[in-house]
């Protein structure tokens, strides 16, 4: 019970909770606990992998009679179990997605990163300019002119933002930047502008991501080991020190596999590096995975099976997360100069990118590697696009200082 009661009382609800605990006979404990949001974040997970589990049975036995075999022979589920890079004409093409802008806000400098809640209800980005925008997607859907999306802007860095990342409860944004520090937010608080934990790094802090659990962020920075950071006490770990593992240069990106059994990173020493979460060991490593340029970003798939990467060759690639085997490649684009952001749609039928010479966001379909659509009239270079992990709906970051929230019509 002490959890519930200090949750109450963390929201505000003081009085309620002695109430309960009047009622129960127990001790009100006034110290906030993120138990609770965790435990209902872990049973949330559990209910979402049992549904997700006979979508990924076709494939390992196509003969049991769970099969979902379409009429072209491929077996079709929620997410992104297959693709078809050889045969393109024999898998059924995703219709051709139309986005439209539903809303636009603005930064004092360059618009740098974004990212969405797990729940989809709230977005963030994050700017050159040190400041962080919080946006409440209803309010954004709703494309009313009585509703202001953003309900919050902090400010508590004292340079430009590079990663953001909400706790697994949504009432916690992370933020990490060039001033080498990461920063908790929580947004329960009404009028909260400053955040209310920091972490002090010696490098720049480029990526960030809370464990699925909560209990633990990942951070990558300018230096060539991945640190991991204790939300309850800041100790600190690093992932393996053996020379073997380590990246050779600074890290672009971490992220967390969907059941955090596993991360990802990407570095500017053009390799991609897959680690056990537990042993924090190396168990992948693809060198050159862009040729030998540097590699922007790498993600999971939602079921863990592929890995998808950006890099400044100009090509984003699918890899088999387990062999580090290339199967996939989007082209159609260009980077070079920039490091930008490759990603999926919320259902992974889509791989979304820019393109930095003509700033356009680029749309292929994800399991044939198909061109699809460009949407076009950003006027600027795009740094980040964040899909909604819940709707077809996307945030695309610009060099000048919009953000523009785009959804599908």
């Amino acid at each position: 019970m002490n959890c519930v009661f200090s949750q109450l009382c963390e929201y505000g609800y003081i009085q309620l909770a002695q109430i309960v605990a009047e009622q129960t006979d127990s001790q009100v404990d006034l110290i906030p606990s993120p138990k609770l949001s965790e435990l209902l974040y872990i049973a949330k997970e559990q209910d979402e992998g049992d549904e997700m589990r006979p979508c990924e049975m076709p494939e390992e036995d196509p003969d049991s009679g769970d099969s979902s075999q379409g009429d072209d022979g491929v077996y079709h589920s929620k997410y992104l179990t297959h693709v078809d890079p050889e045969t393109r004409n024999g898998i059924d093409i995703e219709p051709i997605p139309n986005y439209s802008t539903w809303y636009m806000t603005t930064h004092r400098a360059a618009s740098t990163c974004a990212i969405f809640s797990g729940d989809g209800k709230y977005a963030a980005t994050g700017s050159a300019d040190a400041s962080l925008k919080v946006l409440d997607t209803s309010k954004m859907n709703s494309r009313s002119d009585e509703d202001r999306p953003v309900i919050r802007t902090l400010y508590d860095h004292l340079a430009g933002v590079n990663d953001l990342s909400f706790h697994p409860n949504g009432l916690v944004l992370a933020s990490c930047s060039d001033d080498q520090s990461i920063k908790l937010f929580d947004l329960s608080k009404p009028g909260v502008k400053r955040s209310f934990r920091y972490l002090q790094d010696t490098h720049v802090v480029r990526s960030i991501a809370f464990h699925p659990s909560g209990d633990y962020i990942l951070a990558g920075t300018d230096h060539e080991s991945i640190r991991a950071y204790d939300v309850k006490n800041f100790q600190c770990f690093t992932a393996s020190t053996s020379p073997g593992d380590l990246h050779r240069s600074g890290i672009t990106k971490v992220r967390f596999s969907t059941n955090g059994s596993q991360f990802v990173t990407s570095s500017l020493d053009g390799s991609i590096k897959v680690w056990d979460t537990v042993t924090g060991r190396c168990v992948t490593t693809i060198e050159n995975a862009h040729d030998g340029a540097p590699v922007s970003s790498a993600r999971f798939s939602k079921t863990g099976k592929f890995i998808l990467s950006g890099g400044r060759d100009s090509v984003a690639r699918l890899w088999e997360a387990i062999s580090g085997r290339c199967i996939l490649q989007y082209e159609g684009v260009t980077h070079k100069n920039n490091t930008l952001e490759t990603t999926f749609t919320y259902n992974e039928d889509y791989v979304l990118s820019s393109d930095e010479v003509n700033p356009t966001v680029v749309c292929w379909d994800s399991r044939t590697g198909l061109l699809l659509k460009r949407w076009g009239g950003h006027g600027s270079t795009i740094r980040c696009i964040a899909a909604s992990p819940t709707e077809p709906g996307f945030i695309s970051c610009r060099y000048l200082s919009y953000t523009d929230i785009l959804f599908l019509s």
